[in-house]
């Protein structure tokens, strides 16, 4: 009898488990759409000298509202973003994870190598228990060059493993420095594929 209930309970915790696990199609962004009436947040915006960030109700692809990064001085030397911080539900180790947003640019230039603008996911920490920061970061920073003038279009980056002992996640909407222009995101989602 003993032996029974301790199988059954085995098997309800291993249920448990996998019941913990985050459902494919999950958005983990809230506010994605920046249809909140008064405020951007949960988005937080972290600025540096010579860029000016904020909500735009004239500029958006949904909803009613945008976020929006501008820089009018080409020699900024320090990066400024916008960032929102997700700390559950958390995806578990090894689910793929899709960061997408939409971009639009206004006279948009990179002076400098690594100058562009991009969106990033970090795991925090930024290493586990044994020292390693493989698959912790992802960014288009390098990946997709974002310059000139252009209407609203999609930048997706793929995360194909959830990595282990992560506490919490944050994406970043960045303009790098030595970088002038104007952007604006707006449907930024983070999902669960």
């Amino acid at each position: 009898m003993r032996r029974t209930l301790f199988i059954i309970f085995l098997s309800l915790l291993g249920c448990n488990q996998l019941d913990d696990q985050v459902p494919a199609g999950t958005q983990l962004l809230r506010n994605s759409d920046i249809s909140s009436p008064n405020s951007p947040q949960p988005w937080v915006s972290v600025t540096s000298p010579g860029f000016l960030l904020g909500m735009s109700r004239d500029e958006f692809r949904s909803a009613s509202a945008s976020l929006f990064i501008e820089s009018r001085d080409s020699t900024n030397i320090d990066p400024t973003t916008w960032r929102q911080t997700i700390n559950s539900p958390l995806p578990r180790e090894g689910q793929k994870l899709t960061l997408r947003a939409y971009l639009k640019g206004e006279e948009i230039k990179r002076f400098a190598p690594g100058s562009n603008v991009f969106i990033s996911l970090r795991a925090f920490p930024v290493e586990d228990s044994n020292g390693n920061t493989a698959g912790r970061y992802i960014t288009s920073q390098e990946r997709i060059i974002v310059d000139s003038t252009f209407t609203w279009r999609p930048i997706e980056l793929v995360l194909n493993n959830m990595p282990p002992e992560v506490e919490y996640l944050v994406v970043y909407l960045a303009m790098a420095p030595r970088t002038s222009g104007k952007v604006y995101f707006d449907d930024i989602t983070l999902t669960v594929d």
